[in-house]
């Protein structure tokens, strides 16, 4: 699939939502709970009503990022403007939280790196040319004019770390290393990170 960006239908929907769902995928890496934490603590900043979800809730060794405790391991209740399905290349990926999200909400965003994705849902933001969808997070974050804090800093540069095993894959570009810079003027650890994913729990990096 090629890029399928739509930024600002996306930001509208979001702007205008007042409860909105997160959903990523069934045995979640430092990416998807990355994504998932990162917009949460955004959204929240924003003044959005959030809830989180990840079948079987947030891994032991991601629990650092902040927020974990406010992830929810499943869902029996609820109805929301938008649900978001983050690092999710088709539905079935996203678990039992995303079959019920979907029944519950009135409108779905994609948002996703990779290239296999089905396209489901009704905007889109996908981006097989990014190396994490952390990195997808981040610029829609800047499209919309968040202060990237160090609560929302910590999970995405985690995504980014996660999926390119420690900036170490042949997809990493200047332009990658410049957004972890970012990342870390915002207040991120990339030494607390890559001692937390990379050297703690390396067969989880992808």
């Amino acid at each position: 699939m090629t890029n399928n960006l739509n930024w600002q239908g996306a930001s509208d929907a979001i702007n205008n939502a007042g409860t909105i769902l997160l959903v990523t995928h069934i045995d979640p890496d430092g990416d998807a709970i990355g994504s998932l934490l990162g917009l949460a603590n955004a959204l929240r900043a924003r003044g959005k009503t959030v809830d989180a979800v990840v079948d079987g809730g947030v891994p032991a060794s991601l629990q650092f990022l902040p927020g974990a405790e406010t992830v929810l391991s499943s869902l029996t209740q609820g109805e929301w403007d938008v649900m978001v399905s983050l690092d999710s290349s088709d539905e079935p990926r996203t678990g039992e939280a995303g079959v019920y999200g979907r029944a519950h909400s009135r409108l779905v965003i994609n948002v996703d790196h990779h290239p296999t994705n089905t396209g489901f849902g009704d905007l889109h933001l996908v981006m097989p040319e990014a190396v994490s969808t952390t990195e997808i997070v981040l610029a829609w974050l800047r499209h919309m004019g968040q202060e990237i804090t160090p609560d929302i800093a910590r999970p995405l540069l985690t995504g980014l770390v996660t999926d390119t095993r420690g900036f170490r894959t042949s997809n990493v570009r200047a332009s990658t290393l410049g957004e972890a810079q970012r990342l870390m003027e915002a207040g991120a650890s990339l030494t607390e990170v890559t001692r937390r994913v990379v050297y703690t729990n390396p067969t989880k990096l992808l």
